[in-house]
């Protein structure tokens, strides 16, 4: 029985030895966690630490300082690349963004030197897991904004249209070409999380846009054959002229009409300005010849006009000069003034029609381009009235008495009726009249010396010196 007793005794001292060992245990542990602490930890970072995967671990504070200072911290621009672009290289301080030292520093004061407790120094003296931290950034926004709307800015690029390229006779098609965008609100996530990891690199996240309209779709038009052209002569007398006529057909070539649209002259060349390059040369003016801006491009207008015609379009609205111009028929010409007056035309054909204009050798050419057309156009005159010019004399006390010089030959104006006639197969289907037109004449004027005083000839001396004076100026 003592026996007994005895080792009972013994039994329970053991199992309360072990519990006050189980429950010193973790007193223990600490005591050790902050004997390693102190002894070879105090002040450094523990074993396993990262920064934006730079170890820091087993260093001390101003040691990890020094290295993210010559490394991590150092980083002051950032080189955004692309493909087909040249590397752009921004400074931090321009995108607004940059370390917050001090909050980094004190984020891996915390995690890095165990300042959880005793518990996290256990875990990270025992655990034997990395512990990766993230930096602390300072971000202005407004700043950051400027710099991508800037760049997105510079890196914009609108889609180029396939077009249709008329050179002569000949039609060509160009190409089009995606355009480009920049895909802002992804950089600006991807900005920071470049800068935070370090990166002295970042591609650009760019975007593309297609054409509206395919290569193929500017074939299937069937533009490529010439339909109809007219052609006028013009005089290299006047290169200003020459050069107004040039800008004028280069506007207007390459123009493409959809079926059912209406063409307006004075809408394709706007305000004939010297910053277009337009120069001054004759224009006319309450019936006279005068200097003006854009002068010659009634040439154009009236040409491309004769190859409306041909084309059997509806004329929508034209004006003819007052005087006569000479490189056109009377009733074939069509007049222009930028915001008073307009060539218009509409396509009423079932098809889309390419204009093509150019001035070479001379000769202004205009040509529609599209299906060959069943019908054939012939423009005819009718009713032609000439209307005599008058003569005006001017006395010139400079001259001698009863001599009279030519100051301006006179012109004759017309009336005129203008004719549209459509023949199919040879035979005549319709004829239309497309205007009714006035052309006023030119005065041709005379100087004469003054007339004998009737002090020194008698009136019917006087009299017959007029006479004769007014048919001698009448003589061609």
């Amino acid at each position: 029985m003592k026996v007994l007793k005895e080792r009972l005794s013994a039994t329970l001292h053991q199992k309360w030895f072990i519990i006050g060992l189980i429950l010193l245990l973790p007193v223990i542990l600490g005591l050790l966690a902050a004997a390693v602490d102190f002894g070879c930890y105090r002040g450094k970072i523990y074993p396993g630490v990262y920064l934006q995967e730079i170890p820091l671990g087993r260093l001390s504070l101003v040691a990890a300082e020094d290295r993210l200072n010559s490394g991590l911290f150092s980083l002051e621009q950032i080189t955004l690349t692309g493909a087909e672009l040249e590397p752009r290289t921004l400074p931090l301080s321009k995108l607004g963004i940059g370390y917050d030292r001090n909050k980094t520093m004190d984020a891996l004061r915390r995690a890095g030197t165990g300042c959880s407790g005793y518990s996290g120094r256990l875990s990270r003296l025992f655990g034997g897991a990395p512990l990766h931290l993230n930096g602390e950034l300072i971000v202005q926004s407004s700043r950051l904004e400027q710099a991508l709307e800037q760049l997105a800015g510079e890196l914009e690029r609108a889609p180029q249209e396939p077009a249709l390229i008329v050179r002569g006779p000949n039609v060509f098609i160009e190409e089009g070409r995606e355009g480009r965008f920049l895909k802002k609100e992804q950089l600006r996530r991807e900005l920071p999380e470049a800068i935070l990891r370090g990166q002295q690199e970042l591609p650009l996240p760019l975007g593309t846009r297609a054409p509206q309209q395919s290569a193929a779709e500017l074939a299937s038009l069937g533009v490529e054959q010439v339909m109809v052209s007219f052609s006028t002569t013009v005089s290299p007398t006047l290169p200003g002229r020459t050069n107004n006529i040039r800008l004028g057909a280069a506007a207007i070539n390459g123009c493409l009409i959809a079926p059912g649209e209406i063409f307006s002259f004075g809408a394709i060349i706007g305000e004939t300005t010297r910053e277009k390059g337009y120069q001054e040369a004759p224009v006319i003016v309450g019936g006279e010849l005068r200097p003006g801006l854009g002068g010659g491009l009634c040439q154009v207008s009236s040409t491309l006009y004769n190859a409306a015609l041909l084309a059997n379009l509806e004329i929508v609205e034209r004006h003819n000069h007052s005087l006569v111009v000479n490189y056109l028929p009377v009733g074939r010409d069509a007049t222009i003034s930028i915001g008073w007056a307009d060539l218009k035309f509409r396509n009423s054909r079932e098809h889309h029609l390419l204009i093509g204009a150019e001035l070479n050798e001379g000769l202004l050419t205009f040509r529609f381009f599209g299906p060959p057309m069943e019908e054939r156009v012939e423009i005819t005159s009718s009713d032609i009235v000439r209307i005599a010019p008058p003569v005006r004399y001017e006395t010139d006390p400079s001259l001698p008495p009863g001599e009279t010089e030519l100051v301006r030959s006179g012109a004759p104006g017309y009336t005129v009726k203008t004719w549209r006639v459509l023949y199919r197969e040879e035979k005549e289907i319709s004829r239309e009249l497309l205007s009714h037109d006035h052309y006023n004449p030119t005065a041709a004027i005379y100087r004469t010396g003054p007339s004998p005083s009737s002090s020194k000839l008698g009136p019917a001396a006087e009299k017959l010196w007029l006479l004769s004076t007014a048919r001698a100026a009448r003589r061609p």
